[in-house]
């Protein structure tokens, strides 16, 4: 799985995405509806902090790790105060005590979310991926095939999310289109993907249905306490 790699741009689309994108409060809101208010959450992956923030409205903790130092300062300088925001690799983490719940949005497949389920939930575990890439959908189906086969019961939540993008110019959405696709679109191209607007600060937004699949799980099962895979 190729790892995300941060820059000073993504980081501005991500916070400027947050302020008129409501993609991540949806999926905490989804998430939410499994969860006491008396929850301490562990979140890895959804955005600049996004996922945890949101979350931290229906529950006592969200924790929330990322293995890059400006991203993780950009994470600190956003969050309330029941979000904790750490530098570290999820796969290595180890907490003093397991949480009550556990969010990994597109890490990816069973080999490496549910060693990182092991280590680090004792309860409720939401696993989030994306839907629309092959391999997206390649570890939704070694997810599920894994549970199964160890006899774990899931339920499975398959659903669509608009995203917002806004820019603060066109070139500005020539070089996210150049960053996230690698390649540079032309002016025809750009026209048919923006929707104009009349905000003066983002006259221009990239709106998109994300299709995204949700497995949830009881990591209590003593069937994860060895290892399925």
């Amino acid at each position: 799985m190729e790892e995300f790699v941060w820059t000073d741009a993504n980081i501005r689309w991500m916070s400027d995405a947050s302020t008129k994108s409501k993609f991540y409060y949806w999926i905490a809101e989804r998430i939410a509806a499994y969860l006491p208010p008396s929850a301490r959450v562990f979140n890895a992956g959804g955005g600049l902090g996004d996922l945890a923030i949101w979350l931290s409205y229906h529950v006592e903790q969200v924790t929330v790790i990322e293995n890059d130092p400006k991203a993780v300062a950009a994470f600190r300088a956003r969050c309330p105060h029941n979000v904790v925001a750490i530098l570290g690799d999820v796969h290595t983490y180890s907490p003093d005590k397991l949480y009550d719940a556990l969010v990994l949005y597109d890490i990816g497949g069973a080999e490496r979310a549910l060693p990182v389920v092991r280590e680090l939930s004792r309860a409720k575990t939401f696993l989030l991926l994306n839907r629309e890439t092959p391999q997206g959908e390649a570890n939704l189906r070694e997810l599920s095939e894994a549970l199964k086969n160890a006899g774990i019961p899931f339920t499975y939540e398959p659903f669509e999310q608009e995203h917002v993008q806004p820019f603060r110019s066109r070139e500005d959405a020539k070089s996210y289109f150049l960053f996230s696709t690698n390649r540079m679109l032309t002016d025809e191209e750009l026209d048919a993907m923006l929707t104009q607007g009349d905000d003066e600060a983002f006259p221009c937004a990239f709106v998109e249905k994300k299709k995204l699949g949700m497995l949830v799980f009881d990591a209590a099962n003593p069937a994860l306490k060895k290892p399925i895979i």
